[in-house]
């Protein structure tokens, strides 16, 4: 029986690795204009960083993706929720300046929610999947 599974992945790997080759004490070297630039970078940032950025406002963090993962109709396993810890601190935006968890629900991004919200979604995920397990048990013959 396939089941749904909550995993977390660092830059598609299954093993941790170091995200921000350019990243020494908290701090990554990024390329802005042409011209490299020093910015503190949070521990949870998995984000490299190689990019070639228009101005510092385009610089931001992003940390590990977690994935909620089904099997579809074509036999392939796809993920449906993703959410990942981000940051844009230089985008003259308080609501986004701060980590917020960026969530992920149809392949562009839908949400960015403070801690509360996550909490308040990861308990409505725990409760859908007690309504699907319920579902699973009402054609199976089985209890609740």
């Amino acid at each position: 029986m396939a089941t749904s599974q909550l995993t977390g992945q660092r830059n598609g790997a299954d093993h941790q690795v170091d995200a921000c080759p350019t990243r020494s004490a908290g701090t990554a070297a990024v390329l802005v204009r042409g011209q490299q630039v020093t910015v503190d970078c949070p521990p949870w940032c998995t984000h490299p960083h190689t990019e070639a950025y228009r101005s510092l406002e385009d610089v931001s963090h992003h940390g590990d993706t977690v994935s909620l993962f089904v099997p579809s109709y074509n036999g392939k396993i796809e993920s449906v929720l993703t959410a990942h810890v981000a940051s844009w601190p230089f985008a003259g935006d308080s609501e986004t300046a701060a980590p917020f968890v960026a969530f992920d629900a149809i392949g562009d991004e839908v949400a960015q929610l403070t801690p509360e919200a996550v909490t308040a979604i990861a308990d409505q995920v725990i409760a859908h999947g007690h309504a699907l397990r319920a579902l699973a048990a009402a054609i199976s013959g089985g209890a609740r």
